[in-house]
């Protein structure tokens, strides 16, 4: 397989070594993905607590005895 002129970039950017700044860059960008992965998956947990709330308030207003479990 033979490499092609955008192959040896890659593979000079891969092997050399990164300045401080550019690893400050990196990681800051790594926070800011991870920051708003987190975000998302909070806002996808809150529908379903957002569906079932209504549902929860009314079970705590059944009165001690009135189930079987009661």
């Amino acid at each position: 397989m033979t490499m092609m002129v955008y192959d040896m970039g890659r593979q000079y950017h891969a092997e050399r070594v990164m300045s401080a700044g550019e690893r400050r860059r990196a990681d800051a960008q790594a926070g800011q993905l991870a920051a708003s992965a987190a975000q998302a998956w909070r806002r996808a947990q809150a529908w379903p607590r957002y569906l079932t709330g209504p549902v929860r308030a009314l079970r705590s207003l059944r009165l001690p005895g009135a189930t079987i479990s009661g």
